[in-house]
């Protein structure tokens, strides 16, 4: 049997094994489908089109699409089983334009808010040309969704070229969780060789931009979660998704290139930062070494809000640390018409009249709708529930239940809405980060107002409207005037660690001095995430 994948007038075409899933085919052939729920059939995002031949109708089919769309032939591939030859051609949203946060903002533009490039020491000049005399590095961050690194020069430290591009283990699922287990079930190898392509890729597309001979590449200094970093040194993560949850190894390493890469393009020594524990992980140590926190005489906070809620608070003397398990809702999953950074991602909503119901909408990039984003999710939730259309528990108005509310025409046709059930998985990852939040601050001995400075970290909370997440009470009013937009602290973390080789000590100390607080069974956690599953 063969599965032919069409995009536009061309084909590949693949030999089908019985058993498998049109998804895990299509990963075995290096053809990228996001699947944030990992094959479980519950996200919907890893759809296709049967234009040839057929594929039986199943129920998780049948929950994720329409009887118009299912008589198109649109299928989950996670649960599409070939009993014939199929041509198909994918339905998902090419990420190829996924915005990404680099150590200077969103890709293409500049963070005015964000001043720590010049904190760390370190100048931008991106499509310069390279300086014919002295060293490069390079300082890389994986995150669960995205990944940039920067080329600098050691001598001057000006980032001479950049790459930013998604994580493809998007494919195996959209959080930690998803890729533990994954790993666990047989795909450990598979997942290092995705991320490790990923890398080489970028470092070549750098090298290739900028001209510089590759054997002046000295070091590689990596920041990362604690489950990113065993994915790509190849550890076991049979003990991160059970209790005690304990890593295989978060200290700092030094390893050859070739040890980690499979190859020899580089004689660089590439440098793992140390973490901090399982799911606090080198990103947000790095964080705390880029805010200053080592420098610090008044209590501050550290926020990155992604699929998990990590945050740290404290000075120089003591930290607290913890992560809150808030769900994809803010990176686009688990909402019907969610989906990444986009171009053509809703990523604001501002409600002009309620009746008759007028709703004003803005993607990146000014992109023709395709869905909505996290910051987009964000936003129309405060909309709704200013205007009443969402009461307080989070029951949206009787005219909508049923259908949603009507945001925009995709540019394929279809309605994008945002129904009651994305309501709840916002209300469920907002109330996750509002506890840890509440819990840190509580156990740290202090209020909301002695906090002198949030920090709020990744590329969620650089798009986000402080206002809107306050009014729904994501953020305490009481840190609406202290916020900082910090951008991608983990890269400017490992930015710094790569000028001064120093400031990996500085790190391992903040993380000698970080306690962590396990929520999971906290008495206070739990009172206050059923308190904030309600809208202020």
């Amino acid at each position: 049997m063969m599965i032919r994948v069409v995009s536009g007038k061309s084909f590949k075409e693949i030999e089908y094994k019985e058993g498998l899933s049109v998804l895990e085919v299509l990963r075995n052939e290096d053809i990228y489908v996001p699947a944030y729920c990992s094959g479980r059939g519950v996200c919907g995002k890893c759809g296709i089109q049967v234009i040839s031949g057929s594929l039986e109708v199943t129920e998780d089919d049948r929950k994720a699409f329409d009887e118009v769309q299912l008589n198109k032939g649109y299928r989950l591939s996670c649960k599409a089983y070939p009993a014939s030859d199929i041509d198909i051609q994918l339905l998902s949203q090419s990420e190829d334009d996924f915005e990404v946060l680099s150590s200077h903002g969103a890709v293409g533009e500049t963070d005015e808010r964000d001043n720590t490039d010049e904190a760390m020491g370190t100048d931008r000049a991106c499509g310069s040309t390279a300086d014919s005399e002295g060293s490069y590095g390079i300082a890389v961050d994986i995150g669960t969704t995205t990944i940039s690194m920067d080329l600098i020069h050691l001598d001057s430290g000006k980032v001479v070229e950049s790459d930013n591009r998604i994580n493809r283990q998007r494919a195996f699922g959209a959080d930690v969780i998803s890729r533990i287990q994954a790993s666990n079930n047989g795909q450990k190898e598979a997942l290092r060789q995705s991320i490790v392509k990923d890398l080489v890729e970028g470092f070549e597309n750098m090298i290739r931009k900028t001209g510089i001979d590759a054997k002046r590449i000295e070091n590689i200094v990596i920041g990362a979660n604690t489950t990113m970093e065993h994915l790509l040194l190849g550890y076991s993560c049979e003990t991160l998704g059970v209790y005690p949850f304990e890593p295989v190894s978060i200290e700092t390493s030094v390893w050859p290139f070739e040890k980690v890469f499979d190859s020899d393009m580089l004689e660089a020594s590439v440098t793992i930062l140390p973490g901090i524990s399982t799911y606090v992980g080198a990103d947000i140590a790095a964080g705390l070494l880029c805010c200053g926190f080592d420098q610090m005489e008044k209590p501050s906070m550290l926020i990155d809000l992604g699929t998990n809620g990590e945050m740290a608070i404290g000075c120089k003397d003591k930290l607290l640390c913890t992560s809150t398990a808030a769900g994809p809702a803010f990176e686009g999953g688990n909402i019907s018409c969610g989906i990444g950074s986009v171009k053509g991602a809703v990523c604001a909503v501002e409600i002009i009249e309620k009746e008759p119901l007028n709703i004003k909408y803005t993607t990146i990039s000014d992109g023709e709708p395709v869905g909505i984003c996290g910051t987009g999710v964000m936003d129309i939730t405060a909309e709704l529930v200013k205007s009443g259309l969402v009461d307080e528990t989070g029951l949206l108005d009787e005219d909508y239940f049923d259908d949603g509310i009507f945001i925009a025409k995709s540019k394929s046709g279809e309605d994008i809405v945002f129904t009651q059930q994305d309501i709840r998985e916002i209300q469920l990852a907002k109330a996750a980060v509002r506890a840890g939040i509440e819990v840190l601050v509580k156990k740290y001995g202090i209020g909301f107002d002695d906090v002198d400075t949030v920090y709020l970290a990744g590329g969620f909370g650089f798009r986000l409207n402080i206002e809107k997440a306050v009014s729904i009470g994501l953020l305490p009013e009481a840190f609406a005037g202290k916020i900082k937009i910090a951008g991608n602290t983990s890269l400017k973390g490992a930015s710094a660690c790569l000028m001064e080789a120093h400031k990996i000590s500085v790190m391992e100390t903040l993380i000698g001095r970080c306690e962590e607080i396990g929520l999971g069974s906290d008495k206070d956690f739990n009172e206050a995430y059923m308190d904030a599953m309600c809208f202020e």
